[in-house]
């Protein structure tokens, strides 16, 4: 599939610790709207790293919406084949689930390497128009550097974090 960065979303977010567990329904409503909203200005393409916490929810958000929309895609990022080993059996579930239901899956590296993560990150930024982000502006972790370079390419940033 030929992706146009200017019809694509790219998700970040943080990991399943650092988002209130009591919130992950609200969340997922105001992922699942925004997406919405996005689809109405005619973006079509969702980049999800995969990662548990906000990039699983991001892409079950998609999914859901797979039958409304027929032309929206899903497109897993993911930084290494085995990236859900360690996972929470839960979390490999819905991961396994996105993976199966992905239009397209993008693997950077066939192990795991130094850096691998950032290279996802980079991937996700310099394919989309638009990040998608759960940051709660401390100024550490992968989606800190991914909006740090998301702002960098001048890239749209909507953040969800309330």
């Amino acid at each position: 599939m030929t992706m146009d960065i200017t019809k694509s979303i790219a998700f970040t977010g943080h990991r399943s610790e650092r988002i209130c567990q009591a919130g992950m329904l609200h969340l997922y409503l105001d992922i699942v709207s925004e997406v919405r909203r996005l689809y109405s200005l005619g973006y079509r393409n969702f980049l999800s790293g995969m990662a548990e916490g906000f990039d699983l929810l991001a892409a079950q958000a998609v999914a859901s919406l797979k039958t409304e929309y027929t032309d929206i895609h899903l497109i897993a990022v993911v930084p290494f084949r085995q990236q859900s080993n360690r996972y929470r059996p839960e979390n490999k579930s819905l991961y396994d689930r996105m993976m199966k239901v992905a239009d397209e899956v993008v693997t950077l590296h066939e192990d795991y390497r130094k850096g691998c993560f950032l290279h996802r990150n980079d991937y996700l930024v310099d394919n989309s128009e638009i990040a998608l982000a759960y940051w709660d502006k401390q100024p550490y972790g992968g989606t800190y550097y991914t909006v740090g370079k998301a702002r960098m390419m001048n890239r749209t940033i909507i953040n969800l974090y309330k």
